[in-house]
């Protein structure tokens, strides 16, 4: 490796991982609030907990899993309720910090090797689970600063269909759509996969928001 694509890659990662916080408001314009706001509702049942430990991924009372405290860390750099990420990092690898998928995606948050290096990262640091949550984020902003149209989870739908299927095959859903800023409207003109991912984020976002606050 050339000492100048080192260097590049080294101002990539301080960039991602230690940049101060006081940028966020200037690289990622948003409102003063989080896209979703934090509104867990403290009471949890014996059954709900059953239900999570069937069909969930939960270490413990009140933990999602061993890397709640970098998902913290970046949720709220980039303007998240943790528990969101939490949720599609669970849809994505089930906090596997080792999966592959087919197509070549890598980590907890499965990034594919060529979006890493579009952010300035080497696709071998993927399997470091702090740099992949912090880029996985990070492209969960971007796209989220993409959808200005739409609103609150409409808004969030848009942006997790585009991080699995691509924000040009979300366009082209659009397009069909008779709503096109509605995600009830869309999904039926994106694929199956697709709309199960969305579907499996919010719902395991629901059901952490009734345990871990």
């Amino acid at each position: 490796m050339s000492s100048d694509k080192f260097k590049f890659i080294l101002i990539g990662l301080v960039f991602i991982l230690w940049a101060p916080l006081s940028q966020k408001a200037d690289s990622y314009p948003q409102s003063n609030e989080p896209p979703v706001k934090s509104d867990a509702n403290p009471s949890s049942s014996k059954k709900d907990w059953k239900y999570i430990f069937t069909h969930f991924t939960v270490i413990a009372p009140g933990r999602i899993s061993r890397y709640d405290r970098i998902i913290k860390k970046y949720s709220w750099r980039y303007g998240f309720d943790w528990r969101l990420i939490a949720a599609q990092i669970y849809a994505e690898s089930r906090f596997d910090p080792g999966v592959r998928s087919y197509v070549g995606a890598v980590g907890l948050m499965q990034i594919m090797p060529g979006t890493a290096k579009h952010l300035g990262t080497h696709p071998k640091l993927l399997l470091k689970p702090e740099i992949n949550i912090a880029l996985g984020v990070l492209y969960d902003r971007r796209l989220y600063n993409i959808w200005k149209e739409e609103k609150g989870k409409d808004r969030l739908a848009f942006t997790f269909a585009s991080y699995n299927a691509g924000h040009n095959r979300v366009l082209r859903a659009q397009k069909k759509a008779r709503l096109p800023d509605k995600w009830k409207s869309i999904k039926r003109h994106l694929p199956g996969q697709t709309r199960h991912y969305v579907f499996k984020i919010f719902k395991a976002y629901e059901t952490y928001k009734k345990i871990v606050f």
